[in-house]
């Protein structure tokens, strides 16, 4: 017989021949071989052309059902949970499921009843076992045969060899299924690998937590394609909404109170539905935000926010690599957000350092040169911050004519705001100083301080002028630690005359007051971090151990009797060292 043309259909002379072995519309046994072999043929060829998908399988199982005169079949074929699922189909029932409630059989043929499920609800009567090397890959169903006919000797036999062609072409689908599949699973992990890396590359960029919160909000958006998502964050005030994109409501609400923010977290270790929160404020919140997935931002063991993201646009869940990779983004925005925070903390920290450094400067700048040289009489002074900076000041402005000015002072507070308050003292005292009378200078101090300073700002001041020629020590106080006037024979006197403090009272007067100065005498200007300086248990020096340390120490030079006086209050102080600004001014009559 003459080879088959191309495309597996029989030649003019294969049909010819055929139509002359018809006898009165039956098939003789010859013919129905040949007609099974073209249809196996066929079979082969389709299958041989492609990759078994669904078309082919679908052209494949046509050429069987028809052959066999089948009402009814179906190739069921593994999926990639290992169940059997319908992959080409011919008249099944209206409703029949899309997968075969059983593995594949372990026998060539299974015959099935009424009760298999085969049969009940896909019509089928026979299921035949497709293998690979002793590996089940599909099945074939069938339904009954036209007339009622069974299946014989012959059709199993030509069964068997559409399972021998059909099961290297299956196995091959099922191969490339596989494959195709973990090239999707590892385009879509390198795709979440490229966005974790840009994210984690631009949000080193970035050092506002308000540009790592949108940064962050934004990279999820584009990610899930969601059309809203928002952070909430811990703070002073407790649980609220940081940041957010697509929130419909427009009015602020408050935080959930920091007594309650913890028990709202409680538990929340990786992303979590919406709806199997807890019952409390945060899930309503959510919820009334539209949110479907939770994700903890935490840090070791504490959670310091939430990360929720909206529905996604498809409407589809949220699987678990969705999940997996939220939790990686919130991870990368808990770090960005501590490291933010850090970021301003220590740019918070050099802006305090500058201002401290001004502040030092301004201060260094107030204290005079040197020490002053006035005939018959010795100066010292020495003051000593608690702080970077502090608020007490020491100062002495010669005025001509063997005159000299003598000033302590002490600004409430400390730091930069005080150091700058001293500095408009310092000034003015020195505009001031010899040209009015000192009780007219503090009035007019205290007008300048009450108009362009707080309420909580004020000032105690000393202002003495010496006359070294009458050897006369004219005086002020304003509200300071009165000095000490210290004797030879010991005996101890205070310089009180003056008023309130300034910057206080609008109508405040300060009265004036004038001692003589013998040899020998000691004038100790202080401020209080030298009397109320504590010691270890809390204790304060005292005026006592002030009076008596200038007694043992009045027979020395000013320079002599300044260090001891500090080096006492130091003792005392101990460890912990100064509480408070300690500021010493010493006078002495040589």
């Amino acid at each position: 017989m003459r080879k088959r043309q191309a495309g597996g259909r029989p030649s003019a002379a294969q049909r010819q021949a055929l139509d002359r072995l018809q006898l009165k519309g039956e098939e003789t046994p010859l013919v129905e071989r040949l007609s099974g072999l073209t249809a196996l043929l066929d079979f082969t060829t389709g299958l041989a052309s492609g990759l078994a998908g669904e078309d082919t399988l679908d052209a494949a199982l046509l050429i069987v059902t028809r052959e066999l005169r089948a009402l009814r079949g179906a190739f069921f074929v593994r999926g990639g949970d290992g169940g059997l699922e319908v992959r080409a189909s011919r008249g099944l029932p209206p409703g029949a499921p899309s997968t075969l409630g059983f593995s594949a059989p372990g026998v060539d043929f299974a015959a099935v009843g009424p009760g298999d499920e085969a049969h009940d609800r896909h019509g089928l009567v026979l299921l035949v076992a497709i293998e690979r090397h002793d590996r089940p890959v599909a099945v074939l169903g069938l339904g009954p045969r036209e007339g009622g006919r069974s299946y014989g000797a012959e059709e199993r036999g030509f069964l068997r060899s559409v399972v021998a062609g059909a099961a290297a072409a299956i196995e091959s689908r099922l191969l490339y299924d596989e494959l195709r599949r973990a090239h999707q699973k590892l385009s879509r992990k390198a795709f979440e690998l490229h966005n974790l890396f840009d994210l984690s590359r631009d949000l080193t960029e970035g050092s506002a937590e308000e540009a790592v919160q949108s940064l962050v909000l934004t990279t999820v958006m584009g990610h899930f394609l969601v059309s809203r998502c928002a952070l909430y964050l811990s703070g002073p005030r407790g649980l609220g909404l940081a940041h957010g994109r697509g929130l419909r409501s427009q009015v602020e609400r408050p935080p959930i109170p920091p007594e309650e923010a913890p028990a709202a977290l409680e538990g929340l270790s990786g992303p979590t539905s919406v709806a199997d929160l807890p019952d409390g404020r945060l899930r309503r919140r959510l919820e009334e935000d539209r949110m479907d997935l939770v994700v903890p931002l935490a840090v070791g063991s504490r959670v310091e926010g939430v990360l929720a993201v909206g529905p996604r646009a498809s409407g589809m869940p949220f699987s678990e690599e969705d999940r997996d990779i939220a939790h990686a983004l919130a991870r990368q925005a808990t770090a960005a957000l501590n490291t933010a925070r850090l970021l301003r903390v220590r740019e918070e920290k050099q802006r305090q350092d500058r201002e401290l450094q001004i502040a030092r400067g301004i201060q260094r700048s107030l204290f005079p040169p040197g020490r002053p040289e006035i005939e018959g009489y010795d100066v010292a002074a020495e003051s000593r911050p608690c702080h970077e900076v502090g608020g007490d000041s020491y100062d002495w402005i010669p005025l001509g004519d063997g005159r000299l000015a003598l000033v302590t002072a002490d600004v409430a507070g400390k730091g930069t705001p005080a150091s700058l308050l001293m500095a408009s003292v310092h000034a003015f005292v020195h505009a001031q100083a010899g040209v009015v009378s000192p009780a007219q200078a503090m009035e007019r101090l205290n007008r300048f301080l009450l108009a362009r300073t707080q309420t909580s700002r004020f000032v105690t001041l000393f202002y003495a002028e010496l006359d070294a020629a009458r050897h006369r020590l004219a005086y002020v106080n304003a509200g300071h630690v009165p000095p000490y006037r210290v004797g030879r024979d010991g005996t101890v006197g205070r310089l009180t005359e003056g008023g309130p403090a300034l910057g206080l009272l609008a109508d405040a007067t300060y009265g004036v007051s004038e001692v003589g100065l013998e040899p020998g005498d000691v004038v100790a200007l202080v401020t209080d971090g030298v009397t109320e300086a504590q010691s270890p248990d809390g204790r304060e020096f005292g005026d006592d151990r002030v009076c008596a340390a200038l007694r043992g120490l009045s027979g020395r030079s000013a320079p002599a009797i300044l260090e001891g006086l500090v080096e006492t209050v130091r003792e005392w102080a101990g460890a912990g060292g100064f509480s408070d600004d300690l500021t010493a001014l010493i006078l002495k009559v040589q």
